[in-house]
């Protein structure tokens, strides 16, 4: 092989996997969506396969999503009750409706039954945790029966993820020490609108020296972000089509076909710990900082981040 092919081959290959990339997180996207309007209106939870040892991770984390204020209750034979909440032998008597069914896995589960009982009782959910995959005949009676199915998925750090009872809008700590985003965000930074055309968006980073700019609607309410990762998944490959052509399908991209929407947000009083661990948890570099009405009023980067933590360790 010449070495014109080989570097036609590798530009190809290089091309490949960045659509790969941008096609992974259009889904991360849709699953995150989806997952977030599963949680949203889902409070009720049985859970199957739960621990009574108090030491165990299922334990914990069943005594986690009762401490966030959801309804759990305990599918636990030959037990009365666990945490202070009654306990049933099968799914199918709990008295009232459920939203969730939530499978640990374990010895003795009879995943199948199991689903019979969720599509008998009109649940919305069958949350399957990491570990106890479901298989073709359980798929099947959930699907026909109109029951959504969620594999491989935790559901504590799902809701962690997708519901109030993060930083984002959690009431301030009583730490009244402790530093707020307030402090260290921009402020009044630069917005642009889904209807935009890319090439605006990637002028103004260049010229405006970030890496993140926030999609708002004709109210000025966030709706979406945009980042530079988003743009060089999205932007024409000069290794397909010339420099000429490449401009010009650029002008043609706009905003809402690059940006993220219904993005991770956080309040000015959130404190810097609260959005350093939102940004470790959904690995993105920028958080858009919105008021009471939704409405934009700076931005919380992690090189902010890093200034606070020079600036401690200046102090010390």
């Amino acid at each position: 092989m010449s070495e014109n092919e080989t570097t036609a081959s590798k530009l190809r290959q290089e091309q490949i996997e960045r659509y790969w990339a941008g096609d992974l997180a259009r889904r991360s996207y849709f699953y995150r969506k989806q997952r977030k309007a599963i949680l949203e209106r889902c409070r009720r939870i049985a859970v199957v396969g739960a621990s009574a040892d108090p030491h165990s991770p299922i334990f914990v984390s069943t005594e986690k999503l009762l401490g966030m204020g959801l309804e759990i209750v305990p599918v636990f034979p030959g037990r009365e009750s666990l945490l202070g909440v009654r306990c049933y032998a099968k799914l199918i008597d709990v008295p009232g409706k459920l939203d969730i069914v939530q499978v640990y896995p374990g010895e003795g589960v009879d995943f199948e039954q199991l689903a019979r009982e969720a599509v008998a009782k009109n649940i919305h959910t069958f949350w399957m945790e990491p570990g106890a995959g479901a298989s073709r005949e359980v798929e099947e009676i959930l699907l026909h029966g109109g029951v959504q199915l969620v594999e491989y998925e935790n559901l504590e750090t799902e809701y962690l993820k997708h519901l109030p009872f993060s930083a984002a809008a959690a009431p301030p700590r009583k730490d009244r020490k402790a530093s707020k985003v307030r402090e260290r965000m921009s402020k009044n930074p630069e917005k642009v609108k889904p209807d935009d055309g890319l090439k605006d968006a990637i002028w103004k980073m260049e010229h405006g020296h970030f890496r993140h700019l926030p999609v708002v609607d004709e109210r000025e309410k966030l709706i979406g972000m945009l980042s530079d990762r988003d743009i060089r998944l999205i932007r024409p490959s000069l290794a397909f089509t010339g420099k000429d052509d490449a401009a010009v399908q650029l002008w043609s991209i706009s905003v809402q076909q690059a940006a993220v929407f219904e993005p991770i947000s956080v309040k000015p009083d959130t404190t810097l710990r609260e959005a350093a661990e939102l940004m470790l948890r959904w690995h993105v570099g920028g958080l858009p900082v919105v008021d009471d009405h939704e409405k934009v009023v700076g931005m919380i980067t992690y090189t902010d981040l890093l200034r606070e933590f020079i600036g401690r360790e200046d102090n010390h």
